[in-house]
């Protein structure tokens, strides 16, 4: 147990070992209801055509297209984001004890042993990916597929809006109907105070900003 912990808080394993406890109790406290699990999950599924970006940033920016190309590439989608980097953690945690465990103590000096540490925490999440992967292919068949949806069907589609607040850079919205959670990017004149929880109804599609104008639905 002594040499467990002792490689737990090794350097590079306490890095992951970190990020490890921070997941962990991500899915303790949504266990608990503590947190609602929908904060960050983003959807990064290609089988959703929507011409606007799901996974929009606070700042309302397309930031986040080059996060969505790296899942895209090594087939990390169909399931929730949360899932994906909890796997990803896992398995360079994994990686990263068996170095330390097994691999490190052949490595001459303790300098040495920091560069090479440092190398692998980058190695041991490159070596994650293909696992993680491999792991979630077969979990994909567990979560529902939204059908193709195209930007003018949802012209008049009542949404619940998901953030703090809309205005005429930012906001994101979910289908009210939709259980499995399909989010868009929303604008409206942020001196209409519309805010999270709030019923809209989308009544245009932006084309430049990809996103669509709400207004509030009147009870």
């Amino acid at each position: 147990m002594d040499l467990f912990l002792t490689h737990l808080i090794s350097f590079p394993v306490v890095v992951y070992s970190v990020l490890l406890a921070i997941i962990l109790s991500y899915w303790l406290l949504a266990f608990l209801g503590g947190i609602d699990t929908e904060m960050f999950d983003l959807s990064f599924d290609t089988d959703i055509d929507i011409e606007g970006d799901l996974g929009a940033d606070v700042d309302g920016s397309r930031g986040l297209s080059g996060i969505t190309g790296f899942f895209l590439k090594f087939g990390l989608t169909g399931v929730p984001v949360t899932l994906v980097v909890s796997i990803l953690v896992l398995f360079s945690w994994m990686i990263c004890y068996i170095y330390v465990s097994v691999l490190s103590v052949l490595i001459p000096g303790d300098i040495l042993k920091m560069i090479t540490g440092a190398v692998m925490i980058f190695i041991s999440f490159a070596l994650a990916i293909p696992l993680a992967s491999w792991v979630i292919k077969p979990l994909k068949k567990l979560f529902i597929t939204h059908e193709a949806v195209s930007k003018g069907t949802l012209i008049g589609t009542e949404c619940i809006v998901k953030t703090g607040k809309v205005t005429a850079t930012f906001g994101q919205a979910i289908l009210e109907h939709d259980v499995d959670g399909l989010i868009f990017d929303v604008r409206a004149d942020e001196a209409a105070g519309i805010k999270k929880g709030d019923k809209v109804v989308l009544v245009e599609y932006i084309e430049d900003d990809s996103s669509y104008l709400i207004k509030k639905k009147l009870s």
